[in-house]
């Protein structure tokens, strides 16, 4: 399948949203879609204009809470039903799915949940704010003392991943806390960026949102020139960042679960399947690594052959199965040699007139908790399965994102709980995908963004 090569006029260009004068910026990169022909062009900002960007967003004009909330509101419907930058709802969900592959459902759902937590940003915000912290300051309250939560910084950088289109859910709760935020968008995915950072743009929040494209060199200029920054990356991203603390790494999930030899076999294959396949298998929220109290390869032999069974619907494919370009799936080729002694047999594979394919997860098998292989996550379906005791040490789930637990023994339940490195617990039939808007993620943003100090007013 050959690539179709098209001049900067010809595709549609994808430039910074900013008040700040452009000129004749002509550096940008080509976003290919997945059959490998140019998609968009997205210009890419030089170093000294993203210092000009965010010194201006500094001094923009300041909102009220009130103007800043009605704003937030109609910016979130705006996002999810309106056209913007000349593209209506369907027009995005045909660009995502174009250059990443996902599912439609999946793309479509997101566009309705970045929507609602946009318009919904005040309400989400005020959940990671210490209960200690009075609605409203009173006279009353000021002079007998309280808490009062204050920003740790006036302008938040974000640097988006372009694997899924969900983290865009989160940033505008920064606004909602009174931040300026600066986005940069993803070079494989900028279209769900673009999208928001428009609508709140349009909404009467131009003074408090820009989107900055640059190149990775103009990466560490963006999260220099903001006072707090959310990077998204691979495990080079933790290690680079892991001692700033004004930088909140979103790094691998390594999400996993816990099947209890109580719990329903059927059940639990369906509560492995979601979690593995949901949201195209390239979340962080997506499972990847099951323990099984009793016979893991037994277990894991059933389960392939429920997934194979179950994916030989076509639209059970279209439904959980992401499309590879040629690249991709070069690069999944390499992952099914470089552990193929884990796979019990070479995942099928679908090949589409488009010329992409969709591909089997890849089901593993470790003989112990203490592999590496435990650890990994690949940005594509795949699962490994190992074999635990009850009382043994349960140290392996450590890190995790999120840990679905599949059993109702009150004591296995409990040694979990108390494993303060697993981020998300959920038990019995929750599949680690499953999020909702007033429950942490990854922790609330406001615990990053926010502290708390005491506060008081009395003349006497």
């Amino acid at each position: 399948m050959g690539t179709e090569k098209l001049s900067l006029s010809e595709v549609p260009t994808i430039k910074a949203i900013t008040p700040v004068s452009q000129g004749n910026i002509t550096r940008y990169v080509t976003v290919s879609d997945i059959t490998g022909k140019d998609f968009a062009h997205l210009i890419q900002l030089p170093r000294m204009f993203i210092i000009h960007a965010v010194n201006t967003l500094r001094k923009g004009k300041q909102l009220t809470a009130d103007e800043r909330k009605i704003a937030l509101k109609k910016a979130g419907q705006l996002f999810h039903s309106g056209t913007v930058c000349g593209f209506n709802p369907d027009d995005y969900v045909n660009q995502v799915v174009s250059v990443t592959g996902l599912p439609e459902g999946v793309v479509k759902k997101a566009l309705q949940k970045i929507g609602d937590a946009t318009s919904h940003a005040f309400r989400d915000s005020a959940l990671g704010i210490a209960k200690g912290v009075p609605d409203a300051y009173s006279d009353q309250v000021k002079q007998s003392g309280c808490a009062q939560v204050v920003r740790k910084g006036a302008v938040l950088a974000v640097v988006a991943p372009g694997n899924g289109t969900g983290v865009h859910a989160l940033w505008p709760q920064a606004i909602a806390l009174g931040y300026r935020v600066v986005i940069r968008p993803s070079e494989r995915e900028p279209w769900t960026a673009q999208r928001l950072v428009q609508a709140l743009t349009e909404s009467g929040l131009a003074d408090y949102v820009v989107m900055l494209p640059t190149a990775h060199d103009g990466v560490e200029e963006i999260i220099e020139a903001a006072d707090l920054s959310i990077v998204y990356g691979g495990e080079d991203t933790v290690i680079r960042y892991e001692n700033r603390s004004d930088v909140l790494v979103q790094g691998p999930g390594r999400s996993k679960m816990v099947i209890g030899d109580d719990y329903p076999q059927q059940d639990a294959f369906e509560l492995v399947f979601e979690s593995v396949l949901g949201l195209g298998g390239a979340a962080c929220v997506c499972t990847s690594c099951v323990f099984i109290e009793g016979d893991a390869a037994a277990f894991a032999r059933a389960f392939q052959d429920y997934v194979y069974n179950r994916l030989q619907d076509p639209q059970e494919r279209e439904r959980y199965l992401p499309q590879l370009s040629s690249h991709r799936y070069d690069w999944w080729l390499q992952q099914v040699e470089q552990y193929q002694g884990f796979i019990f047999s070479k995942p099928e594979v679908f090949s589409l007139k488009s010329g992409t394919r969709q591909v089997m997860p890849l089901v593993m098998l470790a003989d112990s908790t203490d592999q590496p292989i435990v650890q990994l996550e690949l940005p594509v379906a795949s699962v490994t399965f190992v074999p635990f005791q009850h009382q043994a040490c349960l140290s392996f789930l450590a890190p995790a994102l999120v840990v679905s637990v599949a059993t109702k023994k009150a004591t296995l339940i409990q040694s979990i709980s108390e494993i303060p490195e697993i981020r998300n617990l959920y038990i019995g039939q929750v599949p680690t995908i499953w999020m909702q808007a007033h429950v942490p993620h990854d922790g609330y943003i406001a615990e990053f963004l926010t502290r708390s100090r005491g506060y008081r007013v009395d003349f006497g």
